[in-house]
């Protein structure tokens, strides 16, 4: 059996035996686990981490919640108009959802009516071979300990109309606290916007981890579990070590690590190379009244490296070979870092030249293959 840890919401728990399949499975490429058993999910991620860094897993944290756990889900809008998620294999197909586990209930309604809104106002989805269309896709966003959401509408030109929609969720006692249209004429393919309207409330909402308070905003990354993110920020300031210490931190995002460690580091040297995260882990250092944090708007290869304790939360690719080198030339004592790739992480371990002393698993990702890990690297 596992060892599991840290189960501090036990809602959903008794569904880790039962199954729950949605009409969708098999078709789309969103879950590919809703046929087996959490506990089986469970075991297979931790006997895959461990066959493939060569170290044994001690420390398991499950996801007190297998379904509705995801706080930002990034719907495609094609034409027809279909709502939904890729066509498992097939990037250029996308499945009509009636239904989804991953995000809420709430879901499905903003769906459906988005999908009558656009009708009413005869706008077509996005087709992506041909690069025509609209609407490209509909996120929802929300912060499952604050109860704020935030539906955000990716076009390709500006939507008129969007308080219609508003009134629609409204109608039908659908709880938004933002609705914001996002503006992206260019090639990118993905739910970010740099020309943003907000239709009603603001840019962001708030998540609450604990006793911190994070601005969520839709061109940002966030840990996509709030329900397993105290652990895993736990684990990491639990590895890191952090009293008293100058720390690095690398690909630091809109601070959701920087924050907590600095409770407990002397300083932070946070490096972002995103200008929206910059800008919102500056709003979200003044949120939690961090003043011991410097954030600096760079590459993470170009800074210097010359600290004995780094903190690393690459994006799946994993590291540049130019930051390995850099990495192996400063030769920090303490390495803590942060992989959803295990793959990834295995090879720089490798390339790096450093030991793994502990890894540790936290599943943000039930009902799919994917895993988080958090190794403590040392010389």
């Amino acid at each position: 059996m596992l060892k599991l840890i840290s189960l501090k919401s036990l809602d959903g728990i008794n569904d880790w035996m039962n199954v729950r399949v949605c009409s969708h499975f098999g078709v789309c490429g969103g879950c590919l686990y809703l046929d087996r058993p959490y506990e089986e999910q469970l075991e297979e991620k931790v006997r895959s981490v461990e066959e493939l860094l060569g170290v044994k897993v001690e420390r398991v944290h499950p996801s007190p919640k297998p379904h509705y756990y995801r706080n930002r889900m990034d719907y495609v809008v094609a034409p027809g108009p279909v709502i939904g998620l890729n066509v498992r294999g097939r990037w250029w197909e996308t499945v009509d959802l009636s239904e989804c586990l991953l995000l809420s209930p709430e879901s499905d309604a903003i769906r459906r009516l988005f999908k009558e809104f656009m009708k009413m106002k005869g706008l077509e989805g996005w087709d992506r071979r041909r690069r025509q269309g609209t609407v490209r896709f509909l996120s929802i966003i929300e912060g499952k300990f604050t109860d704020e959401r935030m539906v955000f509408v990716v076009s390709y030109r500006y939507v008129e109309g969007l308080g219609e929609y508003l009134e629609m969720l409204g109608r039908e006692g659908v709880r938004v606290s933002s609705l914001v249209l996002g503006v992206n004429d260019g090639v990118r393919d993905d739910a970010r916007a740099d020309e943003l309207h907000v239709v009603a409330g603001g840019e962001t909402i708030r998540e609450r981890i604990d006793s911190f308070t994070y601005h969520l905003h839709p061109n940002t990354f966030f840990q996509p579990n709030p329900y397993t993110l105290a652990s895993l920020i736990g684990e990491v300031v639990r590895l890191t070590e952090p009293e008293g210490r100058e720390i690095l931190e690398l690909y630091s995002g809109i601070g959701t690590f920087t924050i907590p460690l600095s409770r407990k580091a002397s300083k932070i040297t946070a490096v972002e190379n995103d200008s929206y995260a910059v800008k919102i882990a500056e709003l979200n250092l003044r949120e939690n009244h961090v003043e011991n944090v410097e954030i600096k708007h760079e590459k993470a290869e170009k800074v210097s490296h010359k600290y004995g304790t780094i903190v690393l939360d690459p994006p799946r690719p994993g590291l540049s070979f130019k930051l390995v080198r850099r990495l192996r030339k400063a030769k920090p004592k303490r390495i803590v870092y942060v992989s959803c790739n295990p793959r990834a992480l295995e090879r720089d371990v490798r390339q790096l030249g450093y030991k793994i002393e502990e890894v540790v698993v936290v599943d943000q990702f039930p009902q799919t293959p994917l895993v988080e890990a958090v190794a403590l690297l040392r010389r």
